[in-house]
């Protein structure tokens, strides 16, 4: 069918040399090698796209005699191209790799068109094979939807839970797909399922068995190719440890092992949360009001079911083995510094002195509310009182009672009789319980009753604790 086009026919070309040999192009010097035609081979026949994409007729030619000239040429597209290599090159080329783009317009009309391709030998020899272009492409990745195993970008395999983990993904693709893959490359792992023929929807289950003499951490790729080559692909980063890296990690300051003593004497603050430095890695700082102060780690701020501590049967090393576990000793009044990492089963402890305290010669209190007496939010120079800790001047704490369960929404601020909003200042973030955060969320429920807020400006913690 004659194409009508509405725009002028753009043509890319990409030529690139497989082999360079040495010859004459001038024809004068010409003299037969085996007088035989080029050979032309194809990369496909059949290209199947659409209108305003790049396509690429590609194939390998090969010629004793030396080649002349390749065209390309297909009357109802506007095609007529012709690449003379002997022009465009000084030496004669015997073999020669053919990439030719061409984008058909997008206006193009016509459902399908042969462009035929001639090579010409610098003895007057051709070749000739046909291209058939269909406009039946496809251009569109299938669609991924993980589940099983994939729903986080972060995955931990645990060796001493077991070296197996199930894997699951679907992929749907608009027109045919061709096969699913889930790999992790640096260890060799390869799952592979086929799609039936004429299949749009697919699902790769499977149970992958890791290695267990290599940890560390791994890409894991899931894929999705349809049957025109559009690749989906999604990446997980795999982590293989011998333990779990725990995202969360909190520190308990008292003996014992009863989940009450975590969940019944507190609205927030203990057991405290910790920073997460690295895989494995945390670090915790905390203050020890008295000397032997006896710490340990959980993962949860409910159960003592994973909590790590000293081992009594390697005194100085960590362990997570519930039956070796001794609390860790904070040896004098102070503030500590404690690094520890899960996998290596080290920690070390270190005093430190936090220095002046930044609330030094000023008076605090909270402006907002809603216990009983608050002020309100009135200003700084209207505050609820704190009370600085007498053996510790880091510290501020208060006596507070809800006559009703409201919220506690409050900032901690200087006093000022002049109404002036001073530094530091603190702002309270109920949904993660802390002042850290520099966050409005800032309403938290509190029970009615009576209570004893606490909070320490140097490690920006707090606790309300029950009466």
């Amino acid at each position: 069918m004659k194409a009508k086009l509405l725009q002028s026919t753009v043509l890319w070309t990409f030529l690139s040399v497989a082999t360079l040999l040495v010859g004459c192009s001038d024809d004068e010097d010409y003299r037969d090698v085996d007088g035989q035609s080029p050979t032309l081979e194809l990369t496909s026949d059949h290209i199947r796209t659409l209108t305003g994409y790049e396509f690429k007729i590609a194939g390998k030619i090969v010629d004793k005699d030396g080649i002349r000239s390749i065209n390309l040429q297909c009357a109802e597209l506007y095609l007529d191209k012709t690449i003379e290599l002997s022009t465009l090159y000084s030496e004669s080329l015997y073999e020669y790799n053919l990439n030719y783009g061409f984008t058909i317009p997008e206006k193009t009309k016509g459902d399908s068109f042969t462009i035929k391709v001639t090579v010409t030998d610098l003895g007057g020899r051709t070749a000739t094979s046909d291209v058939l272009i269909t406009m039946d492409g496809d251009y569109t990745e299938p669609v991924l939807t993980p589940s099983i195993g994939l729903l986080s970008d972060n995955i931990n395999i645990v060796l001493s839970e077991g070296t197996s983990k199930t894997f699951r993904f679907t992929a749907q693709d608009n027109k045919e797909l061709d096969y699913l893959e889930l790999a992790v490359p640096d260890l060799e792992i390869l799952e592979r399922l086929d799609i039936e023929e004429g299949e749009k929807k697919g699902t790769l289950n499977t149970t992958v068995v890791f290695p267990s003499d290599k940890t560390g951490t791994y890409t894991l790729v899931i894929r999705a190719v349809d049957t025109f080559g559009n690749v989906a692909e999604k990446n997980y980063s795999v982590l293989v440890s011998r333990v779990k890296d725990y995202e969360n990690m909190y520190l308990v300051d008292f003996e014992g092992t009863d989940s009450k003593l975590l969940t019944g004497n507190d609205v927030w603050g203990v057991p405290m949360p910790i920073e997460r430095v690295t895989n494995f890695t945390y670090k915790a700082r905390c203050y020890s009001p008295a000397p032997n102060t006896p710490i340990r780690f959980i993962t949860s701020k409910y159960s003592f079911s994973i909590c790590f501590g000293d081992d009594k049967n390697n005194p100085g090393k960590l362990t997570g083995i519930s039956e070796d576990v001794q609390p860790i000793i904070l040896p004098e009044k102070s503030y500590y510094e404690i690094n520890f990492n899960t996998e290596e089963g080290t920690y070390t402890v270190e005093a430190y002195s936090p220095g002046t305290p930044i609330i030094d010669g000023l008076k605090m209190g909270f402006v907002g509310g809603w216990f009983d007496g608050a002020k309100g939010w009135d200003g700084p120079k209207n505050v609820y009182e704190l009370t600085q800790d007498p053996d510790n001047p880091h510290c501020l704490t208060a006596e507070l009672t809800w006559s009703k369960q409201d919220s506690f929404d409050v900032t901690i601020t200087p006093y000022d009789a002049n109404g002036a909003w001073l530094e530091p200042g603190w702002r309270f973030d109920g949904k993660n319980e802390s002042f850290a955060t520099n966050t409005n969320d800032s309403s938290k429920k509190v029970p009615a009753g009576k209570y004893t807020f606490i909070f320490d400006t140097h490690l920006v913690q707090s606790k309300l604790l029950k009466k």
